[in-house]
C-alpha cells in the first residue's frame, strides 16, 4: 500500500472523526447539563437546542456544525483538490460522522447544518473550472428553497427535506461531476434516513412548529 493511498485514508477516516464532534451535546451540557438526548425531541442537533435552551444557542450549535461541514472539503482543497473522488467521499463520511457518531454511540444529528457546510465548501472553493456565478449557484438554490419553505411552513423539517430533494439536481444542472451528484444524491439520502421520524409525524400531522424557546 502506497503512502498516498494511506494519506487518502486517513483523510477519509478523519473526516468522519471530526464529523462526529458532538456540538449540540456539548452545548447542552455547558449550558444546562445532562444528556441532550434525554430532553426536547432528543436529536443532537441546532433545533433541539433552540427548543430546550434557546434561540441564540440554537444558532451557535447551527454554525458550528456548518464550520465542522466545511473545514474537511478545506483540508481537501489545500491537500488534494483535483481528486474529485476523494472529495465526494470525505464530505459524505464527514456527514455519516454527524449523524452517527462514534462518540455518541451512532446517535447523532439530523444532518442539516452539517450538510449546509459541505454544500458550501464544494460550491465555493475553486475545485472546478466552472464559471463563478455556476459553481456557487447551488448553494443559494438550496439554501432558499429551504428558507421559503420553512418561513411557509414554520416546520424546520419540511423545509430541510425540501432541500434534501433538490440538492442533487442543483448540482446535476450547474454541470458538477458525476461523482460530485452522486455524493449530493447521498447527503439528501441521509437526510431522510435522519428525518425517519418527522416524516411519520408529518404524516400523522403532529409535527411541532418552531415558536422559541421551550416548545
Amino acid at each position: 500500500m502506497n503512502i498516498t493511498l494511506l494519506y487518502k485514508i486517513a483523510l477519509v477516516t478523519g473526516s468522519y472523526l471530526f464529523g462526529s464532534f458532538p456540538t449540540a451535546y456539548v452545548i447542552h451540557k455547558i449550558k444546562k447539563g445532562g444528556d441532550i438526548r434525554k430532553h426536547g425531541s432528543g436529536n443532537v442537533g441546532g433545533t433541539n437546542i433552540i427548543r430546550t435552551i434557546g434561540v441564540c444557542s440554537g444558532i451557535a450549535t447551527i454554525v458550528i456544525d456548518m464550520v465542522k461541514g466545511f473545514i474537511p472539503i478545506l483540508v481537501i482543497y489545500f491537500t488534494y483538490p483535483d481528486d474529485l473522488i476523494l472529495l465526494s467521499i470525505v464530505t459524505v463520511f464527514t456527514i455519516l460522522g454527524h449523524d452517527f457518531p462514534v462518540y455518541l454511540r451512532f446517535k447523532g444529528g439530523k444532518g442539516i447544518a452539517a450538510s449546509f457546510g459541505v454544500i458550501v465548501g464544494v460550491s465555493a472553493l475553486p475545485f472546478f473550472n466552472n464559471l463563478v456565478w455556476l459553481e456557487i449557484l447551488p448553494i443559494f438554490i438550496i439554501f432558499f428553497t429551504w428558507a421559503i419553505v420553512f418561513l411557509i411552513s414554520k416546520i424546520v423539517s419540511v423545509g430541510s427535506l425540501t432541500a434534501a430533494v433538490i440538492t442533487p439536481f442543483a448540482f446535476f444542472f450547474t454541470k458538477y461531476p458525476l461523482s460530485v451528484v452522486i455524493a449530493a444524491a447521498c447527503w439528501s439520502f441521509m437526510i431522510f434516513i435522519t428525518h425517519r421520524e418527522n416524516i411519520k409525524r408529518l404524516i400523522r400531522k403532529e409535527e411541532k412548529k418552531i415558536k422559541g424557546k421551550g416548545e
